[in-house]
């Protein structure tokens, strides 16, 4: 119990055990990927301290996106988009992540696990302390709970403060499409990406009819799913096949081309948009963003070797690698310290403070499992390629099991994404798109889907108490929705009654298997 409690709780010790990590790095490990990453979720950061501002007018709290005031720095949000150097980063992982795990006699099951716990352990931290410190804050301090737009519309603090769950939802589902994109890209690499892109820009450009609508939904996993693609070319060398001058044409013609429509078309091009207006090259991403993105991530490749160079110097490495070691906490929280510190109107020169004290009190986690792993050591390059993958183990009851517990871990960080900690009501309940759910069913969800996705690796004797348990809280939550509101829809009916049949499914197969042996 004191292990598990030590997690939770400030120490000096995990700084120290982050820093052996850092001294133990090989000087063969690829540190351009720890660049992007790094880099992509500091962008980020930065778009939301310089583009958003806050205002107090009559009552209200209302936040601007400056860009929207002043269309000149449009183009600084171009040569910003740091999600996309994240997500390309982590299709560069996945990619040597599933030749370590799954190549190598693992399964695919294990694969899924470890993927989504590598980031989950310090979601949880961070979901368990931002839903303390909401409910509490709110009964001992006065902050609104609605914050007003630049449309006059309505905005809710937690989904404002919930914003960065947004990557997580985006990196779970792309982790997810692993095991089939991995595939497509080992047997037709170039045929797979041509084909997320041009599905991408005709559905963004096509204008469907407003039954038809839903259909522009569809980029916000296609759009996704190719950035992640690209980090596939760099992880097995492919991407070195190019020239720098491919590189530098590509950047080239990206930003010229985003130039161009800003200076001729009223054309709306910012990719930051935070949620915040009606219209946007975000929600769905758009081929605006694809363009920014190709632009910057061939821009980075062109200074690839010269980035590698400055990262292998060690002081440079040493400052990085502990920003490396307590991103995620510095990601994750923020939104949370621009909220409160621009509503108490707290001095500028406090802000580096507050941001150090939030990652000493709510980053032990992360900087305890913070691991500089040796299967990201090795050099990939098209002249020492990964060796053929041994087949892996497949269970397709594991695999199954694992697919759905993801899914339900996504479901549950969109609910509580849109303003689900409880702030109005942990029973309240709210849309998500064609889901409806509350706060209490977010957290049975990512609880009962973390359960399962590690049991299916870690502790099969307790499998099938963990489906039992996984179908009585299915059961609760149908019957407590049923009660409250009277009526459950379609979608959630057959999804509860899939579920429960399907864990039953597992638990009879677990036992026919048991009684053979």
């Amino acid at each position: 119990m004191k292990q598990f409690t030590n997690l939770f709780f400030p120490s000096f010790g995990s700084f120290k055990g982050a820093w052996n990590q850092v001294s133990k790095t090989s000087n063969s490990r690829i540190r351009f990927i720890d660049f992007l990453k790094v880099t992509g979720l500091l962008l980020i950061i930065f778009n939301t301290f310089y583009f958003l501002q806050f205002e107090k007018s009559s009552g209200e709290f209302i936040i601007y996106n400056r860009v929207i005031l002043d269309n000149t720095l449009t183009p600084i949000t171009w040569v910003t988009v740091g999600m996309s150097l994240f997500i390309f980063s982590t299709g560069f992982t996945n990619k040597i992540a599933w030749y370590s795990n799954v190549g190598r006699d693992g399964s695919q099951w294990k694969f899924l696990t470890d993927r989504v716990d590598s980031i989950m352990g310090t979601v949880l931290v961070w979901i368990f302390f931002i839903t303390l410190t909401l409910n509490i804050s709110s009964k001992i301090i006065y902050f609104p709970l609605y914050i007003t737009n630049q449309e006059d519309g309505i905005l809710t603090v937690t989904e404002f403060i919930m914003w960065p769950l947004w990557l997580v939802s985006i990196y779970l589902a792309v982790v997810l499409f692993c095991p089939l994109t991995i595939f497509l890209h080992k047997k037709n690499p170039y045929s797979t990406i041509s084909f997320l892109i041009a599905s991408l820009v005709l559905i963004d450009n096509i204008d469907f009819s407003i039954s038809l609508s839903y259909i522009k939904l569809f980029n916000y996993l296609i759009f996704w799913l190719t950035v992640h693609q690209l980090g596939y070319f760099y992880a097995d060398g492919k991407i070195f096949n190019f020239k720098k001058r491919t590189f530098a044409a590509i950047s080239l013609l990206s930003y010229s081309y985003l130039s161009f429509l800003h200076y001729s078309t009223s054309e709306y091009l910012s990719v930051s948009n935070y949620r915040l207006l009606s219209f946007s090259n975000e929600d769905p991403p758009t081929t605006i963003y694809l363009i920014a993105s190709v632009g910057l991530i061939n821009f980075l490749l062109l200074l690839r070797e010269e980035i590698e160079t400055f990262m292998n110097r060690q002081n440079v490495w040493y400052i990085f690698s502990t920003i490396h070691s307590n991103i995620y906490t510095l990601f994750l929280w923020h939104v949370a310290v621009f909220f409160f510190t621009s509503y108490f109107s707290t001095p500028v020169y406090l802000y580096v403070l507050i941001i150090f004290v939030s990652i000493f009190v709510f980053g032990n986690y992360e900087r305890k499992t913070f691991r500089l792993s040796r299967s990201l050591i090795k050099r990939v390059n098209p002249l020492q390629p990964w060796p053929t993958p041994i087949k892996a183990r497949l269970s397709y009851s594991n695999f199954l099991l694992a697919w759905i517990s993801s899914v339900l871990v996504i479901i549950g960080i969109f609910q509580i994404t849109l303003g689900g900690v409880g702030l109005s009501g942990f029973f309240s309940l709210r849309q998500l798109y064609i889901f409806s759910g509350n706060t209490f069913e977010a957290f049975i969800r990512i609880i009962i889907g973390l359960l399962l996705l590690n049991v299916t690796v870690r502790r099969v004797d307790l499998k099938n108490q963990l489906l039992v348990l996984a179908i009585a809280s299915q059961v609760v939550t149908l019957l407590i929705r049923f009660q409250l509101y009277s009526s459950i829809t379609s979608l959630e009916l057959y999804l509860g009654v899939f579920l429960v049949f399907f864990y039953l499914i597992l638990i009879f197969n677990n036992r026919n298997y048991k009684s053979l042996v």
